[in-house]
């Protein structure tokens, strides 16, 4: 296997609209740079067959950007969608590049844009240039920093509050990649957990950011590269050890990033078992069914009453305006599941959207033992991934589907979706 690692700084300039937080992302943009902001590749090379894998330090992108980006990357590395798997840590400090309602559902700034699709191919071509023989050696190690942001109250509903009792994905799967001398070419680690730490108008990468560099110095080499894992419903354990969430310091996101960077170690030092190399990528589309559509009266009458949230009436006056220019509402969400092979037993399973803790395990459990980094937030952010079980609890991660621009919630048996669109994949050669 041939293996290579790049990286490029997408910090963005003073002013820049941000994602992640509602209020502030609809007021004005960053207001300066806590710590610095990356795009992430690694190359791979193996039987006839390449990937690129590239972790940005952004909240998500939207699949119009992530299609964009897609084909610049094709048009100079010659690689194809199915090839290029894109996820993003998810941080809520950085800059505006997906389609969302606390952005009045305009696009991210163009220029930004444009520098953005610059700094990802000096990445990639970085990682390309650099590809040498490699030894692959895998785990995985648990991880305490999630914690549940969904309580159940006493009539059933989910609250946005800590819950120790909810469930969540605490592996930390890892790939690390060696060279011919035994000096690291990449390590890829992943948690299943929200980096929304912090609030405010400073620029970083929250805890993925810290856990790299804590990773890099102990492994002496700029090679760490976070990926998002399954974390749409939990949140970091450092800010959550109370009755409320309560506003994080930078000092958590140290903390926060040191909890990572020390489970990652420790199973390091224990030492990773070596695996043969086998690369294999693969794509699929499923069709999740949204819940009956709301009538066209059902939407003005949201959009005319000013008792209604002020998102919730902008998504409405959305749904009219696409009706008033003839088009046909979906009646199923299109969202994307991304495989990428990397060694015997070792997969990549990407899904398009906010997935929560419980298809890490769902994922997991599909392929049976091996290495499995099971992840959300890749190739853009369709909406909220929630769990049928999830349904009747509402709460966030449910209702918040109007968010994307959604014209309904998600009709309950996805499960059979993923699975269906699982056994594609692993017919495709992701096993």
């Amino acid at each position: 296997m041939l293996a290579g690692f790049g990286k490029a700084n997408i910090t963005p300039p003073l002013g820049t609209r941000m994602l992640g937080f509602g209020g502030r992302d609809r007021a004005e943009g960053c207001k300066g740079v806590h710590d610095p902001l990356y795009a992430r590749a690694l190359y791979l090379e193996h039987g006839g067959e390449r990937a690129l894998i590239l972790a940005y330090d952004l909240c998500f992108f939207s699949r119009e950007v992530a299609d964009r980006y897609k084909g610049a990357l094709g048009r100079v590395l010659d690689l194809t969608p199915r090839q290029i798997l894109i996820n993003f840590s998810h941080t809520h400090a950085g800059a505006n590049t997906g389609m969302w309602s606390y952005s009045d559902y305009t696009m991210p700034d163009i220029h930004y844009l444009r520098d953005l699709e610059a700094a990802t191919l000096r990445a990639a071509q970085a990682a390309g240039d650099s590809a040498r023989e490699a030894d692959l050696f895998t785990g995985i190690a648990t991880t305490s920093l999630p914690l549940s942001r969904r309580q159940i109250d006493s009539t059933g509903y989910a609250l946005w509050l800590p819950a120790p009792e909810g469930p969540i994905y605490d592996r930390l799967p890892l790939a690390l990649f060696k060279d011919d001398d035994g000096r690291p070419i990449a390590l890829i680690f992943s948690v299943s957990c929200h980096p929304s730490t912090v609030g405010g108008h400073l620029i970083s990468a929250d805890y993925p950011g810290a856990a790299c560099e804590r990773l890099n110095e102990y492994l002496k080499a700029d090679c760490s590269l976070f990926l998002q894992g399954v974390g749409g419903d939990t949140k970091a354990r450092v800010i959550g050890e109370g009755q409320e969430w309560r506003s994080g310091k930078w000092g958590d996101v140290e903390d926060a990033g040191e909890i990572v960077a020390t489970e990652a170690i420790r199973a390091l030092k224990a030492g990773l078992s070596t695996t043969p190399p086998a690369l294999k990528c693969a794509l699929e589309e499923m069709r999740w069914p949204y819940a009956p559509l709301p009538a066209r009266e059902e939407f003005e009458h949201i959009y005319n009453n000013d008792q209604e949230f002020d998102l919730k009436r902008l998504w409405a006056e959305r749904m009219v305006q696409r009706l008033d220019r003839g088009e046909k509402l979906p009646t199923a969400a299109s969202v994307l599941a991304h495989g990428i092979q990397i060694g015997e037993g070792t997969r990549l399973l990407g899904l398009e959207g906010e997935a929560v803790a419980e298809w890490g395990h769902i994922i997991a459990d599909f392929f049976g033992g091996g290495v499995t980094f099971p992840m959300g937030y890749t190739d853009g952010a369709a909406l909220y991934l929630p769990v049928t079980r999830m349904l009747p609890e509402q709460g966030y991660e449910v209702e918040s589907y109007y968010e994307y621009g959604a014209p309904a919630e998600l009709a309950p048996g996805m499960e059979e979706h993923v699975l269906a669109a699982l056994e594609r994949l692993k017919a495709k050669g992701i096993w």
